[in-house]
C-alpha cells in the first residue's frame, strides 16, 4: 500500500480550516507535495506545540485524525505517522480514558488505532471489554468487537479443511457471544456480520464433527 497524495491533500485542506491545526495541514501538504523531510520537520514542530494543549483540544484532534485513518484505505502511516501516534494521539487517549472513566469511547479509539501498519501493534479486544464494562449498551463497541472476534476466528480457521489454529469448540463460544453483541447494532451491521457469524459458526462445528468432538 502507498500513499494517496489526493487524501493527503485533502487533509491538508481540511486540517487548515480548524484553528491551531496548521502545523498538521503543512505536515499533510509537504507529504502530498513528496518533501518528506520538510513534512518531519512540520510535523515535529505541530506535535511540539499540541501536547501542551487542554485535553479537550487534544480529544478533539485524536477524534479527527483517526476517523481520517479509517476511512484511508491505503498505507496507515500516511495519515497517522508514527510520531503522531505515540507521542500525542496515544497519550491523548489513555489521558481521556483516565479523566473520563465512565466514558468508552477513549477505549473504543484505542482498539480502532491498535492495529495497522507499524503505528502501534495491540489487540483490540482487550480494550473494546473494558470500553463495554464502562456501558454495555455502547454499539459501537459491540460491533467492533464482534469484528474482533471474528478476525481471530477467521485466523483460527484459514488453513481448513486440513488444520485448526485453535480451540473448535473455544470459538463456537465466542460466537454465541457474537451474535448477543450483534443484537442490539443497526440493520446494515446485523447483515453484514450475521452471515460472517454463521460461516464462522458452520467451519467450527464441520470440524468438531469431522475430528469427533
Amino acid at each position: 500500500m502507498g500513499f494517496d497524495l489526493g487524501y493527503l491533500r485533502e487533509l491538508a485542506e481540511d486540517a487548515s480550516e480548524h484553528p491551531g491545526w496548521s502545523g498538521a495541514a503543512d505536515y499533510f501538504r509537504l507529504r502530498h507535495q513528496g518533501l518528506r523531510r520538510e513534512a518531519l520537520e512540520a510535523l515535529d514542530a505541530f506535535i511540539a506545540g499540541a501536547v501542551s494543549w487542554p485535553l479537550a483540544d487534544r480529544v478533539a484532534f485524536a477524534a479527527w485524525i483517526g476517523k481520517k485513518r479509517l476511512a484511508y484505505r491505503g498505507q496507515p502511516e500516511a495519515v497517522l505517522p508514527v510520531p503522531l501516534f505515540r507521542l500525542l494521539v496515544r497519550p491523548t487517549l489513555e489521558e481521556w480514558a483516565q479523566a473520563k472513566p465512565a466514558d468508552p469511547w477513549p477505549l473504543v479509539w484505542q482498539a480502532r488505532l491498535s492495529s495497522g501498519g507499524s503505528t502501534w501493534h495491540a489487540p483490540p479486544a482487550p480494550f473494546l471489554r473494558e470500553a463495554l464494562a464502562r456501558d454495555p449498551l455502547c454499539v459501537p463497541a459491540r460491533v467492533d468487537l464482534v469484528r474482533a472476534i471474528l478476525a481471530d476466528i477467521a485466523f483460527h480457521q484459514h488453513e481448513l479443511p486440513d488444520a485448526y489454529l485453535g480451540e473448535a469448540a473455544g470459538d463456537l463460544l465466542a460466537l454465541d457471544e457474537a451474535e448477543d453483541l450483534l443484537s442490539l447494532a443497526d440493520e446494515d451491521a446485523r447483515f453484514d456480520l450475521g452471515p460472517q457469524i454463521a460461516w464462522a459458526r458452520s467451519e467450527a462445528s464441520g470440524w468438531l464433527e469431522r475430528e469427533g468432538g
